[in-house]
């Protein structure tokens, strides 16, 4: 079995003697063969934890991610300290921080005294109030001029667009429908509202719920839905005769149908 160290490997030399055993460190910058008979005899040992970059990393710091987690606190100014100390920070450097405080809005990140730099989420946009609550651990990944944020946000729901309706926390659908159109029609005017065509599903559920939610002509004619039918150039359209009622529907030939639009939250 050979190791080949990138660079230099650190590692523990025992040294046996008339006067007994000694220790001493020395660096190796070539492979080393470690072949003993026992499986046992083919390690590198006694490898403390790292205080360095330079350090050999051994398997308790890496499963613990000790190099790259630190505790942060702050409502707008996160600083991190790592043991060991950072390196200057380069493209895909990532960490991991426990937030002990809700931010307030935008954040800062200092690493080890490099930064601050900001984070950002959704591409280059700053962090909103509530976006990492108080006791979230999130992963930052730098970019080289601020730190991505890629996991670790709070959900947000959003606010139903106007003459939408929330179903529940996932989907709001449109309180009326449209008159008659095109199923194309249909999908690209929905579109043009921020949403889609609903799916049978988050159709079937709003119409159950109707009344509660305040919807409707939910029944009496077929609308369209984004669901494909078992038939080339169909979709199912939905409600002609109650919420169970479901058909196919030509969307090139058949004859113009009402639709309403749904959008998520």
């Amino acid at each position: 079995m050979s190791t080949n160290a990138a660079n230099t490997l650190l590692f523990l030399l025992v040294l046996t003697g008339l006067a007994g055993k000694a220790t001493a460190q020395i660096l190796v910058d070539r492979p080393i063969d470690v072949n003993g008979a026992m499986e046992m005899d083919r390690q590198v040992l006694g490898l403390s934890d790292p205080t360095t970059p330079a350090n050999a990393l051994n398997a308790r710091t890496f499963q613990v991610g000790q190099y790259r987690y630190s505790e942060v606190s702050g409502a707008a100014s996160w600083n991190a300290v790592l043991t060991p100390t950072a390196e200057p920070l380069q493209t895909g450097a990532t960490f991991v921080l426990l937030c002990q405080d809700m931010n307030a809005g935008p954040v800062a990140l200092t690493i080890d005294g490099q930064g601050p730099y900001p984070v950002h989420v959704d591409g280059a946009s700053p962090l909103v109030a509530g976006d990492v609550p108080a006791g979230a651990i999130v992963t930052v990944v730098f970019d080289g001029n601020a730190f991505k944020l890629t996991s670790g946000r709070a959900k947000i729901v959003r606010d139903c667009s106007s003459g939408f309706v929330a179903v529940n926390d996932r989907y709001c659908i449109e309180v009326a429908q449209h008159d008659t159109m095109a199923f194309d029609s249909a999908a690209v005017l929905c579109g043009s509202l921020n949403g889609r065509l609903c799916t049978w599903g988050e159709w079937y559920a709003a119409c159950y719920n109707a009344t509660n939610l305040g919807l409707t002509n939910m029944v009496g004619d077929y609308e369209w839905t984004k669901n494909a039918a078992n038939a080339n150039n169909n979709v199912r359209v939905v409600g002609r005769f109650s919420c169970n009622t479901g058909a196919l529907g030509n969307a090139w030939a058949s004859p113009a149908r009402s639709f309403r639009c749904c959008s998520r939250r």
